[in-house]
Order: structure tokens, then C-alpha cells, then sequence
């Protein structure tokens, strides 16, 4: 990487030529092994390292040339490794593995987005570059596991990968079942309507979970095919899978569950809505024989019962009441009214 000037001193062996800063990749962190220790820095690691380990930012033109250029991998390698091609993909060429796995992205603020985005990872004997176009979540966990880990090779930062996108989809998995667990608890109890908003959030957070774990799969089951796969590989993609295809059984189980505690919801609003209806209705029923005799003696015309003396008011009064009885009667009768 090119070191900033130094605005007290005009040494010019300071200076970076411009051709060279042209080509370094645009890295966001790197770590390789040096002697006993993992070295973590943003710097390109030594060419005699080991093992090197480079994330890019493949947004940063510089990474896509470099990746071409620099980093020894087949130019079908290459431009599947760069392209913008989100879908997952595993493939085996010319010595390297690439794979295009799913992955949360988050902002600049480290808040996941709701997004899936897709981690890029491109890998031959002695390097490992993974590469990104948005910020996404596992390599920042990946960052700080590193920071306090001991020296890595191949087959051991592949499986960390593997295991931290894991761990990221199991936690959300846990955390929503236990939030599954507490809404039907709270149905169970009768505590009132839980919030449809959170079972919405839910689901659409299990839909994200189950494309993550099953792009994974789609793309080690697509590597699997590949001719020429070292055994070493094959043993690590048929173990990741496996834990990869319990862990969306698990998450379908919970969408199941989802789904049942949405129809129970549904059902209960059904019920309460044709509840307040049916109160709607018998209320109504009851009215209208006694507004129809409030209108009759509401007619301004000659020979109105109860016209003439002090207790004609009283009187229509008792015969509405009385219509309103009569009609209660008959619907029980009818068996239109719930003793």
C-alpha cells in the first residue's frame, strides 16, 4: 500500500511511484503467518509468507487488476472471482477454487441492512482472497477471530470461513426460535394479541436465513461436480454440507412453526371480527322494530294513538320496548341468539 507524505519533510525516496499505487489492491485487511505468530494488517503480505490471507474491497478498480495480474490465479478464476454475478457458485479450475457464497450485508455503521449480499472467495495452494462489493458481516467477525488466532493454513481458514457464516445463521436461528417459543407461550396464556409486525419480521428474517444456508449449498454442491477436486477439499465441502443441511432443516422447521402461530393469528382475528358482527347484527335487529314504532309516532298527521293525554309518551316508549322484546324472542327462538 502507498504511505501518506509527510508535509514536514520534501525526501523524495518518500515518494510512491504513481505506477505502483496503481496496481496494489484496494485492500481492506490482509493476515499471513510468520514463523509461531498470524500477522493481521491492510497491507499486501509478504510474496515468501506461507500462507496469505487478502479481504478486498472489489469495488476499488486496483483489486480487480491485481486479482488479474497478481494473484496467480486462472483468468477463469479471475473473472468469475471479479464479476458482480451475486448468485451462488463453486467451481474448480486450473488448480483454484472460487465459490460466491451468500452473506448479510450491513452499512457503515455495522447495522445488518436486510440485504444479502455475496461474499467472494478465491483460493490456491499457500492464498486465500475474499472479496466484497458492499460491506458484509462475516468478514468483520472474521477479522477480530483473527486478531486472536495462531497461525493459519489453507485448509484451516477455509473452514473458519465456513464456520463463522454458520455461526452467523445459527445465532439468528436460535434467536428466532426462542422469539417463536415466546409468542406461542404468550397464545397459549391468553396475554393478549402478540403483534403481527414482529411475526412479519420474523419470517422475512427466516426467508433470508434459508437463502443463505441454501445458496451455501447450492454452491459446495456445484464444486462437488468439479473434476479434479483434491481429496483434502472434498472431505471439507462433503463435512461443511452436512452441517449446512441440518442447520436449514432446522430453519424450515421454524418457518413451519411461523406459519402455524400466523394461521392461529389469523384464525383469532377471524373469530373476533365475526364476534363483533354478530354483536352488530343482533344490536341492529333490535333497533328496528323500535325505530319503526318511534317513526310511526313521529308522523305528523291526525288520529295518532296516545295523541291526546299526559301519558302518550310513556305509552309509545313501552310499546318500542315491547317490539324490541318481541324481536329478542323470536331470534332466540330461531336460535339466532347464543344463550
Amino acid at each position: 500500500m502507498s504511505r501518506p507524505l509527510d508535509p514536514e519533510t520534501n525526501d523524495e525516496t518518500d515518494l510512491v511511484p504513481i505506477a505502483a499505487s496503481l496496481v496494489e489492491p484496494g485492500i481492506i485487511w490482509s493476515c499471513w503467518s510468520e514463523g509461531d505468530r498470524l500477522v493481521v494488517d491492510h497491507v499486501e503480505p509478504p510474496a515468501d509468507a506461507p500462507f496469505r490471507w487478502i479481504h478486498l474491497d472489489l469495488c476499488d478498480r486496483r483489486s480487480v487488476r491485481w486479482v488479474a495480474r497478481e494473484a496467480g490465479l486462472p483468468a477463469a478464476a479471475a473473472d468469475l472471482f471479479t464479476d458482480i454475478e451475486t448468485r451462488p457458485e463453486g467451481r474448480w479450475a486450473g488448480g483454484a477454487m472460487v465459490l460466491i457464497l451468500p452473506d448479510l450485508e450491513r452499512d457503515f455503521n455495522a447495522v445488518e441492512t436486510g440485504r444479502i449480499g455475496a461474499l467472494r472467495l478465491a483460493y490456491r495452494d499457500g492464498l486465500l482472497v475474499t472479496g466484497r462489493h458492499r460491506p458484509l458481516r462475516t468478514p468483520d467477525t472474521l477479522r477480530g477471530l483473527l486478531a486472536s488466532s495462531g497461525p493459519l493454513d489453507g485448509g484451516t481458514a477455509l473452514d473458519l470461513v465456513f464456520a463463522t457464516l454458520g455461526n452467523l445463521v445459527a445465532e439468528r436461528t436460535h434467536m428466532l426460535l426462542a422469539e417463536q417459543l415466546a409468542l406461542e407461550d404468550q397464545i397459549l396464556a391468553d396475554e393478549g394479541t402478540p403483534d403481527t409486525r414482529l411475526l412479519v419480521g420474523m419470517r422475512r428474517l427466516s426467508a433470508r436465513l434459508h437463502r443463505i444456508t441454501a445458496g451455501m449449498r447450492t454452491a459446495l454442491h456445484r464444486l462437488e461436480g468439479e473434476p479434479g477436486l483434491p481429496p483434502d477439499l472434498a472431505a471439507l465441502i462433503e463435512r461443511q454440507s452436512a452441517r449446512l443441511g441440518a442447520l436449514d432443516r432446522e430453519i424450515i422447521a421454524v418457518q413451519g412453526q411461523l406459519r402455524l402461530l400466523r394461521d392461529e393469528l389469523d384464525l383469532q382475528a377471524s373469530q373476533r371480527t365475526n364476534h363483533n358482527v354478530y354483536l352488530l347484527s343482533v344490536v341492529t335487529a333490535l333497533f328496528v322494530p323500535a325505530t319503526l314504532v318511534t317513526g310511526f309516532f313521529g308522523m305528523n298527521t291526525g288520529g295518532l294513538p296516545f295523541a291526546r293525554g299526559a301519558g302518550g309518551t310513556l305509552l309509545a316508549a313501552i310499546a318500542a320496548a315491547a317490539c324490541s322484546g318481541v324481536t329478542w324472542l323470536a331470534l332466540r327462538r330461531m336460535g339466532l341468539i347464543r344463550r
